[in-house]
């Protein structure tokens, strides 16, 4: 991601560059990395952040878009970038002002400009209202297996029990400190500030109460009168819904649905809960890679949930099906093509031949058992996932 954010700001300015993902995850490091790179290569910057508790004043975007313009009219290429800019309000319509005055200018005349933000709530609220037609999206996911591997040196177990943010890097001895800084870090921040900020939440203990019960229910398929009546909070099914969809969009839990070819069938099945780090279900839990050690059917089910986040991270549509005691643990389809995925951590789940079947009874002809009697589970962590779908 790091590469195509430069490769786009080499480019003529042309339209804004939008950086979304969850906390914590390198996007302001990305940023600045890139920011170095092309001050080595002449370019002037302008960076800036809006991520404190009380906004700057409204003309604080303008202000600093001001300063990139200047600079590039002194004849220099320009970048000017916003940190968690969705946190201003009005934010959008300003930009919209900004940008539509510079688009009056030739391209050497005007800055590139990149925006980065911790919530996809800030693209349904912000650019979806006036941004339509101005942007292009960079995502910043959760990091993968692959990642972490190549980077920190971090193995499949490691990963499974802790895996999803590059801090980890900064705790090798101590589980539980790490622990600590996603709970007050990442998850306060992001139940207690970022959603509640972008959108109007009338019970905030029930979403925390969603959240917890999603991280003790990792890859399972619950309905939402289930977990209504196992949150302790008053609510109702389409309030339980809602806060599924918030939380989806603030990088925590993505609710799956069952998969048909019928959309109304879609969207009213009981979903299945993907956490979309493993270190959410560890803080939440209080789990920590020796407690997966030593419980085989945890660290199953953790095991499923990293592919069902690894499938989702790589941007193509991720469903279940189930009905009665036959179920499939993923269907992965991706411009029209659907691959049936099996995941176990033992030899003795059922056969691959079992998946076929049950494929074929959907109209999937694709298969693939990620685990000791198919694809290892180090190796699907560390591939993209689209190749496994065409082949």
């Amino acid at each position: 991601m790091t590469r195509q954010l430069l490769r786009r700001l080499e480019e003529p300015p042309r339209l804004l560059q939008i950086l979304i993902g969850p906390r914590q995850v390198g996007k302001t490091t990305a940023i600045e990395q890139v920011l170095g790179t092309l001050r080595r290569k002449g370019f002037a910057a302008v960076s800036v952040t809006a991520d404190a508790l009380a906004a700057p004043p409204s003309d604080w975007v303008a202000r600093h878009w001001g300063k990139a313009n200047a600079l590039a009219k002194a004849g220099k290429p320009a970048v000017l970038a916003f940190d968690e800019l969705q946190k201003i309000p009005g934010w959008s319509e300003i930009v919209k002002r900004e940008f539509d005055a510079n688009s009056r200018l030739r391209p050497g005349l005007r800055p590139r400009v990149v925006i980065s933000g911790s919530s996809a709530l800030m693209v349904e609220k912000g650019l979806t209202e006036s941004l339509a037609g101005r942007f292009e999206l960079i995502r910043f996911p959760h990091w993968s297996l692959e990642e972490e591997a190549k980077a920190f040196g971090v193995n499949l177990e490691r990963y499974a029990a802790l895996g999803g943010y590059p801090r980890l890097r900064e705790f090798p001895s101590d589980d539980d400190r790490f622990l600590d800084y996603v709970r007050d870090s990442i998850i306060e921040s992001v139940l207690s500030k970022d959603i509640l900020l972008l959108h109007p939440v009338d019970k905030p203990v029930l979403l925390r109460r969603l959240f917890e019960f999603a991280c003790h229910h990792p890859s399972e398929i619950v309905s939402l009168q289930k977990m209504l009546g196992q949150l302790t909070d008053k609510g109702n099914v389409t309030t339980i819904a809602n806060y599924l969809d918030l939380l989806a969009k603030a990088f925590l839990v993505v609710p799956l649905q069952k998969y048909s070819p019928e959309i109304l069938r879609i969207r009213s099945s009981s979903p299945k809960l993907i956490v979309m780090a493993q270190a959410l279900l560890a803080a939440v839990q209080g789990a920590t890679p020796a407690d997966l050690a030593k419980d085989r059917e945890l660290y199953g089910r953790w095991a499923e949930n990293a592919v069902g986040a690894h499938l989702l991270r790589s941007g193509i549509e991720v469903y279940y099906w189930r009905e009665r005691d036959e179920e499939i643990d993923f269907i992965a389809r991706h411009r029209g093509v659907a691959l049936a995925i099996e995941v176990t951590v033992s030899e003795k789940k059922r056969p691959a031949a079992f998946l076929e079947r049950l494929a074929r009874k959907r109209g999937i002809s694709k298969t693939l058992v990620v685990g000791p009697a198919g694809v290892a589970l180090s190796e699907f962590l560390c591939t993209d996932p689209g190749p496994w779908i065409k082949s």
